[in-house]
């Protein structure tokens, strides 16, 4: 996508959406790229669709049989009038503004089934830890996130970032008074989520060189094992990268994986860019940072997608 047609898709977006011409504009915009990015994931558009049919009355169906309101549409004027949208957006704000979206969403419908933040959900635990200078023991209770958040990163293969990753987390002080000694401990987790996100901060301030850097050792499939030491049932770890939200400037954009194509959303235009190479291109001529990475459990996602 050229710039010209970037600046063209943004003013037409501008024009049909009043919102866009607030203040806000930029947060109301995040708003739909988180949603659109969401709508990509076969996990979370199976129960959301599910669970909107399940409460839906025939008020609800046109003559025609078709929705009076789209799900999404309705989905969005609830989050619209739950969330504060009256400031921009601070630097990298956009994970914190998902998390508050994937709070806000066991609200939406009251049917009695797991919210659809769940699938976003990981439990890990931090296995007992025992000191080496002091010998003290230390356990810890299971602890809830919904992603992993790196800093912009260069010079390495996406695997061995991982792999970094994991030795941090490893890596915690003693807890008692004057010791305080690195000691290395295993984060555990028993069940696969549906879905493991990855938030990349960015400084703001990088040079062309710098996104490549980052951009271009990013991968479509990661080993959650390779984080995590994984101590459940299931043979099936991998994932694989559905859709990213994105940001451009002042704008925010969703990149995902369609029809076997990556596609490019602004507003409510997209384009299709092609291939994985086509993005990373795309990435580094635009300036586009992706923020937030969504990969879905592939062999959940298979089977989703072949039931359906």
């Amino acid at each position: 996508m050229e710039s010209s047609k970037v600046q063209e898709v943004e003013e037409t977006y501008q024009k049909v959406d009043p919102e866009s011409e607030e203040p806000n504009a930029a947060r109301v915009l995040a708003l739909d790229m988180i949603l659109k990015s969401l709508l990509k994931i076969s996990a979370f558009l199976s129960d959301f669709l599910l669970e909107f049919c399940q409460e839906t009355t025939h008020h609800s169906f046109t003559e025609d049989g078709e929705y009076a309101v789209p799900p999404s549409t309705q989905l969005r004027d609830f989050l619209l009038n739950n969330l504060n949208v009256t400031h921009p957006l601070e630097a990298n704000g956009v994970f914190d503004f998902l998390v508050t979206i994937l709070d806000l969403l066991p609200l939406w419908r009251s049917v009695e089934e797991e919210p659809l933040s769940s699938k976003f959900e990981v439990y890990h635990q931090v296995a007992k830890k025992i000191c080496n200078r002091c010998k003290l023991v230390t356990e810890y209770p299971v602890e809830r996130s919904y992603c992993l958040i790196v800093s912009a990163f260069k010079d390495f293969a996406f695997e061995n970032i991982l792999k970094v990753i994991r030795i941090a987390l490893m890596m915690m002080p003693c807890d008692k008074e004057g010791c305080g000694k690195q000691t290395y401990v295993e984060r555990v987790i028993s069940k696969l989520p549906p879905v493991f996100t990855i938030a990349v901060e960015w400084e703001k301030n990088e040079t062309d060189e710098d996104i490549f850097a980052t951009t271009s050792v990013l991968s479509t499939e990661i080993d959650i094992s390779e984080i995590f030491k994984y101590e459940g049932d299931s043979l099936f770890t991998k994932y694989r990268l559905v859709s990213m939200v994105c940001w451009h400037g002042d704008q925010y954009s969703c990149i995902a994986y369609e029809n076997r194509s990556w596609v490019i959303h602004f507003g409510i235009q997209n384009e299709v860019i092609g291939d994985w190479n086509r993005v990373l291109s795309i990435f580094a001529k635009l300036k586009i940072r992706p923020e937030i990475l969504f990969f879905e459990n592939v062999m959940g996602r298979d089977q989703i997608v072949s039931g359906n």
